[in-house]
């Protein structure tokens, strides 16, 4: 038996006689957007008849007819497969706009079929996520419409369980490299070719650019270090941007770094000078707090999209723990997709820190459309050094998503690896790229740590390459 929930609202409606005939209404055919008539559906019969944005009335000479309605709302038709049991709630996430809900009563049945009067007009992809008691996060993925005004629209889905296929990658992570130079803020790396890296300090003015030559021999370890500041960056002016993340164009020999600051993304050449190119960034993913936007961004030149998210939810987000909305852009510059993820719980909270962070610093784009993602926490409490020294630590995840394959509304992740360090080692990576590919067809995936300029002795200036096979 089928569960048909449906939102309806009120409305008034009058004739207007212009004949001496009996009066009488007629609705226009409104049909899927396949051809298939909706005529004969109760539930959608009687959302026509309450038509929540009905404005007006359209006068026809059919025989008897005095009038007809004209139905000014768009209507989507959605049947979702997979539900949960227990489900007490649906929310329904664009992943642009107004989160709503639906509450489910009733028996559990399939399918769940529900209907909405929406107002006409471009309607973003979207994600229904039903809330059970478990905690666990099933989800379906609704494409984008452009819904146009007398006409339903269907979407049909599954909900999909929160567990990732395995992403049939194999990582190996090599133990971190002390580099000996200047103590810095180094926050994102991007890989240029040969053993050439360009890097952000996010205490650098302009585009903070600098320019690291890290050598990588056959079997992935790291050689001697050496870095310059780019010469657009030495003689940069102006307030500092924090710059965060940044990404290679290869096509056309462009880097583009983020402000955390500003929420902006801004092009430069290989010399740390502006281009004067940027990323349309969308005006919702400025709603962020200060110091929690924009870390992350990468770019791959086989799928010719950049990608980044906020380092932790956006104020607005509060529908779910722990969301961030994974943003892309084409080589133009302009929006293309966008993704729900959820990061995993934290070890620790920041009562009682001198330092803490919890989030996404870093993104890395596979030749395949995948996305690696660096969740990071890092924990110092207070106390003095030696207290500092032996609670301190850092706790990295790499995960695999898939924003092409995935029909989840909240992408589907699988852990590549995890390492943590402590008093000895204590790193604070929020750098991640791509690297050389080795002799033996592994390639190298390159980590960099931020030490906040030694963190007063606490930490230092690191490395760390994972090697990445099938």
């Amino acid at each position: 038996m089928k569960r048909i929930l449906f939102s309806l609202l009120v409305a008034t409606l009058s004739a207007i006689g212009c004949k001496a005939q009996p009066m009488q209404t007629v609705y226009e055919p409104v049909r899927f957007e396949d051809g298939t008539a909706v005529s004969g559906d109760a539930a959608a019969d009687s959302l026509f008849a309450q038509d929540r944005f009905l404005t007006d009335t359209t006068f026809t000479d059919k025989g008897d007819t005095v009038f007809v309605l004209r139905h000014t709302s768009a209507y989507v038709r959605m049947q979702l497969e997979g539900l949960p049991a227990g489900a007490e709630r649906i929310l329904l996430v664009p992943m642009e706009g107004t989160v709503t809900e639906i509450p489910v009563s009733g028996p559990d049945t399939e399918p769940l079929v529900l209907w909405q009067a929406r107002e006409p007009g471009g309607c973003p992809a979207a994600a229904a996520v039903p809330v059970a008691p478990d905690g666990r996060l099933w989800s379906a993925r609704l494409t984008g419409r452009n819904m146009q005004p007398g006409t339903a629209y269907r979407w049909d889905a599954t909900f999909l369980p929160p567990e990732a296929p395995a992403s049939g990658l194999r990582a190996t992570p090599l133990p971190q490299t002390l580099l000996d130079i200047d103590p810095g803020e180094y926050s994102g790396i991007a890989w240029l070719g040969g053993n050439q890296y360009a890097v952000v300090d996010d205490n650098l003015k302009g585009g903070g650019i600098l320019r690291f030559s890290i050598p990588i021999d056959p079997d992935g370890n790291v050689g001697t270090v050496r870095m310059q500041a780019a010469p657009g960056t030495a003689a940069a002016t102006g307030k500092k941007r924090d710059t965060e993340g940044i990404a290679f164009v290869p096509s056309t020999n462009t880097l583009y770094t983020t402000s955390e600051k500003l929420q902006e993304i801004r092009g430069y050449d290989l010399n740390g000078n502006e281009s004067g190119t940027e990323l349309q960034v969308p005006a919702d993913l400025k709603g962020i707090d200060n110091n929690r936007g924009f870390e992350a961004l990468t770019y791959n030149e086989n799928t010719g999209l950049f990608w980044t998210t906020t380092e932790a939810p956006l104020k607005a987000d509060t529908f779910l723990p722990r969301i961030l909305r994974l943003q892309s852009f084409d080589r133009d510059g302009k929006p293309a997709g966008r993704y729900l993820y959820q990061t995993g719980e934290p070890v620790q909270t920041s009562e009682n820190t001198v330092a803490y962070v919890f989030g996404v610093p870093a993104l890395t784009a596979l030749d395949d459309g995948r996305l690696l993602v660096l969740e990071r926490e890092v924990y110092v409490p207070k106390g003095s050094l030696w207290e500092k020294l032996r609670g301190a630590f850092t706790d990295i995840r790499i995960y695999v998503v898939d924003p092409s394959g995935d029909s989840a509304g909240i992408l589907r992740k699988s852990l590549l690896c995890s390492f943590s360090t402590g008093a000895l080692n204590l790193a604070n990576f929020e750098g991640m790229c791509l690297g050389p590919t080795l002799a033996d067809g592994r390639r190298t995936l390159v980590l960099i740590a931020d030490s906040q300029k030694g963190s007063g002795g606490l930490t230092s200036e690191y490395v760390k390459v994972i090697l990445l096979g099938d």
